[in-house]
C-alpha cells in the first residue's frame, strides 16, 4: 500500500503545474462564487483574503530566506542537498503549507461552503500524497541526517521558537531578486484570482459596472507587473543573489 501512495504521489508531483489550476477551475464552475449578501459571506472574503496573504507570505519568506531547486529534476522529485535553513528549520514543507494556505483563500473569497469543505479534503490530501513521496525518497537519499531532522521539524505546522532569530540573521542577505523571478507567476496568481472572484460575486449583486473600471484598472497593473518581471528574468537583467554569485564565479574561471 505505501507503494501504492508513492506511486500516485509521484504523479501528483509530476502533473501537479497542470492538474491544480484544472481543480480549482472545476471547483469554481461546479461550485460557484456567492454573492456578499450576507455577514457570513463577508465574513469568508475577509478570511480568505487573509489566508491568501498568509500563504503567500510564506512561501515568499521561505524562498528569500534558503535557495531551494523548486520542480525537483525533470518535474520529478529530486534533491541534491537537505536544505535546512531560513524557513526549513521549522517547518519541514513551508511551501506546500503556503499553497494550501493558498487554495483555502481561493475558495473561501468564492464563498461557496460546499466547495470550500470539499476543496480543503481533496487538496490536503493530495499534498499529503506528494509529502509522502517526497518523504520516501529522502529518507533514501539522505538517511539517517533525513531522519533526525524529522525528529526536529514538524511535517507541517511550523514551530514559531526561534523564527524571529532565523529572519534577523537573513535581514541583510534577503534575496528579493530572488523572490521576485521564481515567485512571479504565483504572486499574479494570487493576485489575480481573489481579485477576479470579487469581480464574479459583484457581477452577482449587479454591481459590475460600478467597479469594473477600478477592477480592469489592478489587473492591468498585476499583468503588467507580471510581463516585465517574466522579461526581465529571461533577458538576464534580473538573477537572484544565487544565480549572480554563480554567474560570477564562472566569469572569474
Amino acid at each position: 500500500m505505501a507503494d501504492y501512495f508513492r506511486r500516485v504521489g509521484d504523479f501528483l508531483f509530476h502533473t501537479r503545474n497542470l492538474l491544480f489550476p484544472v481543480f480549482l477551475i472545476l471547483f469554481l464552475y461546479f461550485f460557484p462564487p456567492v454573492a456578499l449578501n450576507s455577514p457570513g459571506s463577508y465574513f469568508l472574503l475577509y478570511f480568505g483574503l487573509i489566508s491568501i496573504l498568509i500563504g503567500q507570505s510564506i512561501r515568499m519568506l521561505t524562498i528569500g530566506l534558503a535557495y531551494i531547486i523548486r520542480g525537483g529534476r525533470k518535474r520529478r522529485i529530486y534533491a541534491k542537498n537537505l536544505v535546512t535553513e531560513g524557513v526549513f528549520a521549522h517547518c519541514r514543507n513551508p511551501m506546500y503549507l503556503g499553497n494550501i494556505m493558498l487554495v483555502i483563500g481561493f475558495l473561501s473569497v468564492s464563498g461557496n461552503i460546499t466547495g470550500l469543505l470539499l476543496g480543503i479534503i481533496l487538496f490536503l490530501a493530495i499534498y499529503r500524497l506528494i509529502v509522502h513521496s517526497e518523504e520516501c525518497f529522502l529518507s533514501e537519499q539522505f538517511s539517517e541526517s533525513y531522519i533526525l531532522y524529522c525528529a526536529q521539524v514538524p511535517r507541517w505546522l511550523p514551530n514559531f521558537q526561534g523564527l524571529q532569530e532565523t529572519i534577523a540573521n537573513y535581514k541583510y542577505c534577503f534575496d528579493w531578486p530572488g523572490v521576485a523571478i521564481k515567485e512571479y507567476g504565483t504572486l499574479m496568481t494570487s493576485l489575480m484570482t481573489p481579485l477576479l472572484l470579487i469581480g464574479w460575486k459583484l457581477q452577482l449583486l449587479g454591481l459590475w459596472d460600478d467597479y469594473k473600471m477600478l477592477i480592469i484598472g489592478f489587473a492591468i497593473i498585476i499583468l503588467t507587473a507580471y510581463v516585465s518581471i517574466r522579461y526581465l528574468k529571461k533577458s538576464k537583467k534580473m538573477m537572484s543573489k544565487r544565480d549572480r554569485k554563480y554567474r560570477g564565479k564562472n566569469i572569474a574561471k
